[in-house]
């Protein structure tokens, strides 16, 4: 219901003189094409969309709302400047910016939309300010962008949804906030990413949430997951060893593929899961005397 009591209100401000709508753009008669004067508020959905003379914007010092697609399909050669006063980037805002390289996001920023800058192809890093107010990286928000390196997430992020990270090949390493309790499906499919540290408030891992990460070795399951999706580390060519010293009340089927040596309490529901699926098993006990 508040949901839709937001979009409602979004909706009705189409009518507010403080709109830049895709009419004040066709209607321009000064100034270069992204430049919107001062006196507005908000960006109207698909203002800009597919306008392929966008290669820039200077956003109204008072910004609040970016919405629906408003740039889609620009091809911004330079970073966007985001005013302090901004609150909410709405989907697919920025989605196919195939030149843009960097995003950084303010801390006044309190919701980003889905997929707002899928497959930006040249994009290589973004970085959400320390104080930022976001608390979920949306759906596909960054799916397809290929060569994104660099990312810095709000310290309070509390969820990764679908697909977020999907198929973001260049993205080696991600600081995953303590703060975080759920990774979506398929949040980080087929990424590059070579070490990964669960965060320890984590509760729930997704479908696929890691599959085909080829370049990882290793992966410690914190003790506060509580569920593993199916298929959640299957293709990751490389693991090796994978350690879950609890038992998770759900574990998918095929979370690892064969190759990969599941680390566990002999007797466990982990170790059980392990046998009826045919993994090889190390358990923790012996190398706690080996160690001693």
């Amino acid at each position: 219901m508040e949901r839709q009591n937001a979009e409602k209100g979004w909706n009705q401000l189409r009518y507010d003189a403080r709109v830049y709508t895709i009419q004040n753009e066709r209607n321009r008669r000064v100034g270069a094409p992204g430049e919107i004067p001062d006196q507005y508020r908000y960006i109207g959905d698909k203002c800009f969309l597919n306008n392929g003379k966008v290669h820039s914007v200077s956003l109204p010092a008072a910004c609040r709302v970016i919405g629906k697609q408003a740039f889609e399909g620009c091809q911004f050669q330079k970073q966007v400047r985001f005013p302090d006063t901004l609150i909410e980037i709405k989907k697919r805002a920025f989605a196919g910016n195939r030149r843009l390289r960097a995003a950084v996001l303010p801390d006044s920023l309190e919701k980003i939309g889905a997929q707002c800058y899928r497959e930006c192809s040249k994009l290589k890093r973004v970085e959400f300010s320390s104080g930022s107010r976001c608390r979920v990286i949306p759906e596909g928000i960054f799916d397809s962008c290929l060569n994104l390196e660099e990312v810095c997430l709000p310290p309070h992020t509390q969820q990764i949804e679908k697909r977020a990270f999907y198929r973001c090949k260049e993205l080696h390493s991600i600081a995953l906030p303590d703060s975080v309790r759920e990774i979506g499906e398929e949040a980080f499919y087929f990424c590059g990413i070579e070490e990964l540290t669960l965060p320890s408030n984590l509760r729930v891992i997704g479908d696929s949430a890691f599959f085909r990460c080829k370049n990882l070795r290793t992966v410690y399951v914190p003790e506060s997951v509580r569920e593993i999706g199916r298929w959640a580390f299957h293709g990751c060519s490389r693991l090796e060893r994978i350690e879950i010293l609890h038992d998770p009340d759900e574990i998918g089927p095929w979370i690892i593929n064969r190759s990969c040596t599941i680390v566990c309490q002999k007797g466990s529901k982990v170790d059980e899961y392990a046998q009826e699926f045919g993994f090889t098993t190390e358990y923790a006990e012996l190398l706690e005397e080996l160690d001693g």
